[in-house]
């Protein structure tokens, strides 16, 4: 199979991967083994015992033996959450997939990821109790990028498997164009992130198989453990070393078809450190050699075997003993799961680790053997970009990008979260003190759903019952409201939240350069200019952008479709100069073509319709005589059209040439 399987169920990939390596990185790099080189506290504890008789010696280290016991015990400790997003579906597989391959195009990728780093912004989440080093399972990240890249190009459709393999690293922050540390972050509104951008991008790769009997299985010395193999699910617990590089699952029916799996979750399992454990039973051996001995200066040279890292982990393992002892149902249940994980995670931070991660594979069908595909070999790509905020198309950060008023959000411990708005300085406006706050603007929020406006001067909420929500702002103070008139719903214009300027008698306002179009709940549209003066309509009864009912990515100019009372449509400019007369059925524009736009006339007998195009200029520049014009070009990028009932396909500059209307 070509490509990249390990992002089947991606985002859910993305997500995990991203975890595995914070966790690993949290717990490893903040308690990384120290030279067992006796340091002070070492040789201090050494010579205290060396300075016992051995009756006392030996009493002594009996009752540190029973502790050391208990802190073995818990060591055995292991934590995982399992849960997995399932399909739900099984379907009966009669023919192989094909096998696993890479086909990856080096070049193409590099170039692809470069741009899709060009594109990269962030947005930022207002936390005010954010701690950088605490565990954040399923909670969002201080900063979340994402890219404005769309793989619209054939060719970059190569590297759209691996864009949830994207990582990023924060190497510092700028506010006001000045450097900020992250401690000194809080609440303000960060301007720019220098950030390293980095893909792994596989080049070579090798695999090895689990049979549904297998128990275990050993690779590059490390082991793999079976939890189960039933039905179409595999469940297993991977060496994050070697999760990391996994590229792809297949696995085999019982007719032995080769399938690709169809869905993946995984969750680190958080265990005590290996060299935790480790020290903990090297010191228990040195212990219990003492006990065994009845010669003073033998039990003297054993102690000499203690070093700094045995009593660190003794030490870090009590603390964390000490809080898992103290741990009752009650508490546990209400922490529920996934804070509960987080705790954990948080207070055994000094011995735990995610060592190993618990994975679900799912397959369309029951299965009796996997493969797992495994990178040996890397194309690392990595670039440092300045990465500035940017409002996502769909969901908007600020409403006002420039002085926004930002909710954000604080927790304490009995009152839970509440919310409150600051300013792009971190600056409280509103403290922290309702339990549900949403922004319906940049000055108007929802609590306890009823309209409030932000008195910036008074610092306060002012309650707007007259209305029901906040729509936009057509220019400074005049603002667009909603509320019910005779059970339905209607806008208006306000001034300053209180003299109507339109009446509540609209169902919507759109406003283009010069003028705005004002939707009345009738169906029909008037213009005003930007006084709210009313302009003639020369005719129009309804008006729309040409692309407003296209989702396309293609920068359309901004024209008009315009409809008489007679239904007939003309195109208008952005000045609303009628381009054509009222004269068409419709007039709609191409996915991928932005000067050229499709229109129709009925045929003689009313049947049906005549399709033609028309330019920007209103031009009819090919005649009106094709069955059909298709909105979508083929694969290869030409016109799609019907003439004399035949279906044929063209470059558009073929078909203006063959069909164009001479001058």
């Amino acid at each position: 199979m070509a490509g990249f399987l390990k992002h089947v169920g991606k985002a859910k990939m993305k997500y995990n991967l991203t975890l595995v390596l914070f966790i690993a990185g949290l717990f490893l790099n903040s308690c990384g083994g120290q030279s067992p080189e006796k340091t002070r506290q070492a040789k201090e504890y050494i010579a205290s015992l060396q300075a016992m008789k051995l009756g006392d010696l030996k009493d002594q280290l009996k009752k540190d033996t029973v502790l050391l016991n208990k802190l073995i015990k818990t060591a055995t400790f292991t934590m995982q959450l399992t849960s997995h997003f399932s399909s739900g579906q099984k379907s009966g597989v009669q023919k192989s997939e094909p096998e696993f391959i890479l086909n990856n195009n080096v070049s193409k990728i590099t170039e692809a990821f470069k741009d899709y780093s060009r594109q990269l912004y962030f947005n930022q989440d207002f936390n005010e109790s954010y701690q950088e080093d605490k565990l954040k399972l399923y909670a969002a990240n201080r900063f979340e990028f994402e890219s404005g890249y769309n793989d619209h190009k054939e060719g970059d459709s190569l590297f759209k498997p691996f864009e949830q393999s994207i990582e990023t690293v924060e190497k510092g922050y700028f506010f006001k164009g000045k450097k900020l540390a992250g401690k000194d972050i809080g609440l303000k509104r960060i301007d720019s992130i220098e950030t390293e951008i980095s893909l792994k991008l596989p080049l070579e790769f090798e695999k090895f198989s689990i049979e549904k009997s297998q128990k275990i299985k050993q690779y590059k010395n490390q082991t793999i453990e079976v939890e189960s193999i039933e039905d179409n699910i595999v469940k297993l617990k991977i060496p994050v070393e070697i999760y990391s590089a996994i590229i792809g699952y297949q696995g085999y029916n019982d007719q032995n078809f080769r399938m690709n799996s169809n869905a993946l979750s995984s969750t680190p399992i958080l265990e005590i450190r290996k060299d935790v454990k480790s020290n903990l039973k090297n010191l228990l051996d040195i212990f219990s050699a003492v006990l065994k001995t009845n010669d003073a200066n033998e039990a003297k040279q054993i102690l000499t075997k203690i070093n700094q890292n045995q009593l660190t982990a003794r030490h870090h393992m009590a603390e964390f003993n000490s809080y898992f002892s103290g741990l009752t149902e009650k508490r546990i249940k209400e922490l529920g799961d996934i804070p509960f994980y987080e705790e954990i995670a948080e207070k055994g931070k000094n011995v735990i680790a995610a060592e190993n991660e618990f994975v679900f594979v799912e397959f369309p069908d029951d299965i009796k053997k996997i493969e797992v595909f495994v990178a040996t070999k890397f194309n690392d790509l990595r670039q440092t970009n300045m990465v500035k905020f940017n409002n996502h198309r769909s969901t908007p950060k600020y409403f006002d990008v420039n002085q926004p008023n930002i909710i954000y959000n604080t927790y304490e411990k009995g009152k839970g979260i509440t919310y409150g708005v600051s300013n792009k300085d971190g600056e409280k406006i509103i403290p922290a003190k309702f339990d549900n706050l949403q922004q319906a603007g940049n000055d108007y929020f929802i609590i306890d759903d009823q309209l409030q406006w932000l008195d910036m001067a008074g610092k306060k909420m002012v309650a707007l019952p007259q209305y029901q929500n906040y729509l936009q702002t057509l220019k400074p103070g005049y603002d667009v409201f909603e509320k019910s008139i005779e059970d339905a719903p209607a806008v208006g214009v306000v001034l300053n939240r209180t003299k109507v300027i339109l009446p509540f008698e609209y169902h919507g306002f759109d406003k283009y350069g010069t003028f705005i179009i004002a939707h009345k709940n009738s169906d029909v549209d008037e213009l005003y200019d930007l006084n709210f003066k009313r302009l003639p309509n020369h005719g129009i009864k309804s008006i729309q952008t040409i692309n407003e009912f296209i989702a396309s990515e293609t920068k359309y100019p901004l024209l008009f479709v315009a409809e008489d009372d007679k239904r007939k449509k003309a195109l208008t400019d952005k000045n609303l100069k009628l381009l054509t007369p009222f004269k068409y059925e419709f007039i709609s524009p191409f996915f991928e073509i932005k000067d050229h736009y499709i229109a129709g006339i009925r045929t003689p007998d009313g049947s049906s319709y005549y399709y033609g195009l028309i330019d920007q200029n209103g031009k009819e520049v090919v005649p009106f005589i094709f069955e059909n014009i298709n909105d979508e070009l083929d694969k290869s990028g030409k016109l799609k059209y019907r003439l004399k009932n035949k279906a044929q396909a063209a470059p558009l500059e073929v078909f203006l040439k063959t069909y164009g209307k001479k001058s």
